[in-house]
């Protein structure tokens, strides 16, 4: 397994309890509409010398505003989901963890225990020859978590898919 399929895994291992979400889209639609109101706000400034900077700085930062939240629209519309636990009803948070190769056996172990204070204290390498992938909830002790190692261009697994409840 790849580690894009980290979370196909994750779902299909997790019986319900994670399942794939979208953000709510409230967010992007109240930054563009933020945006939209600074360019009508602009409209019924009337036209002057002491106006000018005024006018152009509310069109500058309403257009950006509201580019910003087409593009969030955009992105939450046709992205995809992230995991979601059920129970805690709250989205995982995701870490990554990158080692060098010598390193193999205490990330190995750290992994088979799903310990992720064991991967905090190990130093990470700039150079990524073996990575951990971690999902856990902020608000219990649901942790998911897998090693992989960098084979021909790619991340393969080298653990199976570990979760602890």
């Amino acid at each position: 397994m790849e580690i894009k399929d980290f979370n196909e895994a994750l779902y299909a291992s997790s019986n319900g309890v994670v399942v794939e979400r979208r953000k709510s889209i409230i967010v992007p639609i109240l930054v563009l509409l933020a945006g939209m109101v600074l360019l009508v706000v602009n409209y019924f400034i009337e036209n002057g010398s002491d106006a000018n900077n005024l006018k152009s700085t509310l069109i500058l930062i309403g257009g950006a505003v509201a580019l910003v939240g087409v593009v969030m629209c955009g992105i939450n519309i046709f992205g995809r989901g992230a995991p979601y636990h059920t129970g805690d009803k709250c989205f995982l948070v995701r870490k990554q963890y990158s080692f060098d190769r010598s390193q193999e056996k205490e990330v190995l172990k750290a992994v088979e225990a799903v310990d992720r204070l064991a991967l905090d204290i190990l130093e990470e390498s700039d150079i990524a020859s073996l990575s951990a992938v971690c999902y856990y909830s902020p608000r219990s002790r649901y942790c998911a978590m897998q090693a992989f190692a960098y084979e021909e261009f790619v991340f393969k697994s080298i653990t199976e898919l570990q979760v602890k409840q």
